[in-house]
């Protein structure tokens, strides 16, 4: 992959751009200021910085440890034109557009090229990581009109009269009263008169103090305090003896004040994201607790009272420093779920095979080198994830004791094989992420009873060669074998008509079998960093693929079939040894992406490439371009397309 510097250049004028490309109309300047065009035109060069993307299975690339890990894609959208760009529309005069693309100073991009081993893309239908070359960004005329003006909302009022408020709730007999978000720095003593208030929202507020009269409140059932910035609380809240919901978070308490542990009517506590380092043993009180959430404090052990909280539904400690559990966790019977993800666990106890009503079990990112062969018995769980961690073999049955699975996630962690167990580990399973281990092969017939799997992501192995039975994984939609060591994918991948996501980067593909043309549902084909010369004619049989990824092959040409992929949008083909495009590329009308950059080969570029009216991003860095003039292509691209469009038979349309 390149990386790019940018220096600015500035272009010339407006006047001698509109006489160069006169010239080359054949006619002049006046002559270019008149004639009107509906192809796309180009902006100046930006450099494209592609998004992050998510991995089959919900693992991200290499998360940090005590970091939250997103399952799902980053919502980041590309960059837009530079600051004072200004972006030529559709239909105006050749020389009006020119000179609007002098006034925009186009910069000129030089790069230091600096090759580097690119993975596989994160995701299935995802880039590879890294910076793209540099590219164009293209608006339509509409983009330039003034936006209308966007009311905002109401500001938050600072001057709250919280004494009125607390008149009026107390005059109207509402037991709710709902002061989030007010900037209230203090509450007057008058909340004492708020007797028979059930629900109190105090939330997003500023509040670091809570007066002794809040102990008043004694019919309280739900006090909602989190955002803002206690450090305590008054004693008198052990007054509250109906409060059921007790709602902290997002505060700074550095411990569970003493007089939590005397709410025992508690049903529901939230202390996310606090202080909190140590929890005491007089937990053990709340006994009617169904929910207690401790997520994203600085908690390195839990005492033996967990245990007595045996109505606890949910269990949230993740994002801790929790290194052991106790073994009294296993009392807590009724446990439905239960997250210690983003810990620094060494070990989970056998106990935790009394959880039997347990269905979701967070273990992601920990430093668990086992797992305890109890765990069996938690036969309602319906996803076993233990990404991230350094465990190198299951117990021998465990997945398949555990028949309701759905999802399994393995990925990062020191597996060289396939779990022991056999085609019963897979029955119901619908994905499955073995990413970042040292695999070297996928077990013959070890998928035969997994009817319903969907998703295999074996990207970041070893993997020398696929199972002579890949024809039978009748239900696959998106397979991943990036970075592997593979050098031919078998003529039976045919057969996987479901298939709509194929990433084989980073392999070591010299072809791809034609019968890969019988994919009619592929829309994702990623064939980068491989020795490919060419690519089967049968690729334009694939009138669904929607992305086409050969960068850094060796491609010589393309198939002039690659016209009929009419739905594609994006084109990479950088990095090869092309020598022409063929002119069939302006077929694609929705493509939206190209890359051709670093075709040392690559002297020319067909007047249809004007013909991509949709085209959005294009890079042809590092190509001679020798057939076209150097003036033109020190233009950049725009000019180029401007160019071809004049050259050619479309000038007129």
């Amino acid at each position: 992959m390149k990386r790019v510097v940018t220096k600015s250049h500035s272009t010339e004028s407006s006047t001698a751009a509109a006489e160069r490309l006169a010239d080359y109309k054949g006619g002049d300047p006046a002559a270019a200021a008149t004639t009107t065009t509906n192809s796309l035109t180009f902006a100046s060069f930006n450099n494209l910085a592609l998004g992050p993307n998510s991995d089959i299975g919900g693992s991200s690339a290499h998360p940090q440890r005590g970091s939250p890990s997103s399952g799902s894609p980053d919502n980041t959208e590309p960059p837009g034109p530079a600051p004072g760009v200004l972006l030529p529309s559709f239909d105006m005069p050749e020389a009006a557009v020119v000179a609007e693309l002098q006034q925009s100073s186009s910069p000129v991009v030089n790069k230091d090229h600096l090759k580097e081993k690119k993975l596989s893309s994160a995701s299935l239908g995802g880039t590879s990581d890294g910076t793209r070359p540099k590219v164009v960004t293209v608006k339509h005329p509409e983009s330039n009109k003034p936006k209308p003006t966007v009311k905002k909302n109401k500001p938050i009022q600072a001057d709250l009269d919280v004494a009125k408020e607390f008149i009026k709730c107390r005059e109207e007999g509402s037991r709710r009263l709902d002061l989030s978000k007010s900037s209230i720095t203090h509450l007057p003593n008058s909340v004492r008169d708020l007797t028979h208030l059930t629900e109190f929202y105090l939330y997003g507020n500023k509040l670091s103090t809570l007066p002794l009269e809040i102990g008043c409140l004694v019919n309280l059932q739900t006090l909602a305090l989190s955002e803002n910035s206690l450090t305590s609380l008054p004693e008198t809240l052990v007054n509250l003896k109906f409060l059921r919901v007790l709602d902290l978070r997002h505060n700074k308490l550095s411990e569970i004040p003493d007089v939590v542990y005397s709410l025992t009517s508690l049903t529901t506590l939230f202390l996310r994201f606090n202080r909190v380092k140590f929890v005491g043993d007089e937990i053990r009180n709340l006994k009617h607790l169904t929910m207690l959430s401790l997520r994203e404090n600085k908690i390195k052990e839990l005492p033996a009272g967990i245990g007595r909280l045996v109505n606890l539904v949910t269990f949230d400690v993740s994002h801790n420093h929790l290194e052991h559990l106790p073994t009294e966790i296993g009392n807590c019977v009724q446990l439905l779920t239960l997250d210690l993800q983003h810990n620094e666990l060494l070990d989970i106890p056998d106990s935790i095979g009394n959880l039997k009503a347990l269905t979701r079990l967070g273990l992601r990112y920990n430093r668990l080198t086992a797992i305890p062969k109890s765990l069996s018995n938690c036969t309602m769980m319906d996803e076993f994830n233990v990404e991230g961690n350094a465990i190198s073999h299951l117990p021998e049955g465990l997945l398949s004791s555990l028949n309701n699975l759905t999802s399994i996630t393995l990925s990062r962690n020191s597996f060289n094989s396939y779990p022991a167990g056999g085609p019963a580990q897979f029955i119901n399973v619908h994905s499955i992420n073995l990413e970042h281990n040292t695999i070297d092969k996928i077990p013959y017939a070890i998928f035969s009873r997994a009817k319903n799997l969907a998703k295999l992501n074996m990207k970041e192995n070893q993997l020398t060669a696929l199972p002579l039975d890949i024809g039978t994984w009748l239900s696959m939609v998106e397979l991943n074998l990036g970075t592997n060591q593979l050098s031919k994918i078998p003529d039976d991948i045919q057969c996987l008509q479901s298939l709509e996501v194929l990433i084989l980067s980073n392999n070591l593909l010299k072809r791809i079998p034609s019968s890969i043309g019988n994919l009619r549902k592929l829309r994702v084909l990623d064939l980068e960093e491989n020795k490919l010369e060419t690519l089967p004619n049968e690729i334009g049989f694939l009138r669904d693929l929607q992305k086409l990824v050969v960068q850094s092959n060796q491609l010589q040409s393309l198939p002039r079939a690659i016209g009929h992929l009419t739905n594609l949008t994006y084109l990479s083909v950088g990095e090869n040894c092309l020598a022409f495009l063929p002119e069939e590329i302006g077929t694609l009308e929705n493509l939206e992406s190209l890359y051709i950059n670093d075709n040392p080969n690559l002297h020319n570029l067909p007047f249809e490439l004007a013909l991509c009216t949709n085209l959005q991003i294009m890079s042809i860095e590092n190509c001679p371009l020798t057939q076209i003039p150097t003036e033109i292509v020190a233009g950049g691209p725009s000019l180029v397309i401007q160019f071809l469009k004049m050259q050619g038979p479309y000038r007129s349309m």
